[in-house]
This record gives C-alpha cells, structure tokens and sequence, in this order.
C-alpha cells in the first residue's frame, strides 16, 4: 500500500500551486490503482513523466524497479530531478519523443501523454517502443476513452482549461483515440493486448491498454 503522507512528503519543496495540482491530479487519476498493475521489477521508462509523481509511486510501491522518466517540459522535469537529488529513488531526462530517443526498457509507459501527440507520432512512438522491448515486455498506455460520452466531454473541457488556458500541460491539439483503436494499433505491431476500465467512481473515463511482446 503506497503511504499517500510519504508521497507527498517528497514534495515539501514545491510552491504551493504544485501541491495543490498535485493532490487534485491524484484525487481524479487512478494512479494508486494503475500501479498494481505494472511489473514490480525491471527497467521502466515512463515517456511524459511530468514531474515524476507517478514514477516515485511505482518506486514507493517496490524499490526493486528501475526507473527512468522522460519529459520534454522543463519546469516539471526539473522539480522531478530536483526531488530525485533528495531522495535517489528515479532518474529524470529530458526527451522529445517525437526525436524516438529513449532508452531500452522492460516496461514503457504512456500515462494520459500520447493524445497530445499527433496521430502520426503516436504510431511512431508505439512502433519504437515495441522494437526496444525484450521478449514479454510491457507497453502500458492509460488514456481517456470516448465513452461514456458524459466523462469524454467533461475531461475534454477539463483538458481544455489545463493545456490552452492555464498552461499546466504543454499542448496545442488533442489526439484522442478509442481504447479499441488504441488495442488495434498495439495488436498490429504484434502485441497481446487487454484492456481495463479504471473509470468507477471517476468522473473521467479512465482506461488501461496493456500490450505484452
């Protein structure tokens, strides 16, 4: 059982407007669910990891993965490093990953990142991922589904305010695909595919596609 108090504590160097994303960000992702479903060991690569709350999750959740997140947006990326100075539990590098330079993983993770990418970029992203992965590897996307329609709509608004008017994602058009278009895309690159809903008791529709190698 991640300890939410220890989580936090990890942050206590944040401004205030951080904590506050931060507490809300967990209050309305599944974030604590999606962890139990990712490999409590090996290396894994988080691709749009922000400012690292959910790999210092996965880490707090078992020490015994590596992990390496990789952002593009400088101010989260260094509060992420920042925290990893004190703590030593990840390791934080700036990437763009429309360049498809990151590292070889056991596990890579696309957390609510891939609709802000173009379509196009999205299958090269996926693409690359898969050819990286060993034998067994996991890729994890958890995006937003397109239904119900009711939580589509209202998280399109919430993403609306977030991206192009308070500016706390980096963004400019949304990409949104369907969980069965997401799993069509990983069985294609030659994946066993899942798909779990983690939307009960949220009012966005949280999703989980899960591709093995």
């Amino acid at each position: 059982m991640i300890d939410k108090k220890e989580l936090f504590q990890l942050y206590w160097t944040a401004d205030w407007k951080t904590k506050l994303y931060l507490k809300i960000k967990l209050m309305i992702c599944p974030f604590l669910t999606l962890e139990s479903f990712v490999p409590a060991r090996g290396r894994i690569v988080d691709l749009g990891c922000g400012n690292g709350l959910f790999d210092f999750i996965l880490k707090l959740g078992s020490p015994l993965r590596e992990i390496i997140g990789l952002d593009y947006d400088e101010t989260k990326l260094k509060l992420a490093q920042k925290i990893q100075r004190q703590s030593n539990l990840c390791e934080f590098q700036k990437a763009d990953l429309s360049q498809l330079n990151f590292p070889p993983g056991d596990v890579y993770l696309l957390i609510d990142v891939l609709y802000l990418l173009p379509y196009s970029t999205q299958l090269e992203v996926l693409k690359k991922c898969y050819e990286l992965l060993p034998p067994g590897g996991y890729i994890f996307i958890k995006e937003i589904d397109n239904h119900p329609k009711w939580k589509y709509l209202w998280n399109y608004f919430q993403e609306t305010l977030a991206v192009k008017l308070i500016g706390f994602t980096r963004g400019k058009k949304f990409y949104f695909r369907s969980s069965a278009d997401w799993a069509s895309i990983l069985q294609k690159l030659g994946c066993l595919t899942s798909v779990v809903r983690l939307d009960k008791g949220y009012c966005h529709a949280h999703v989980l596609i899960t591709g093995q190698k």
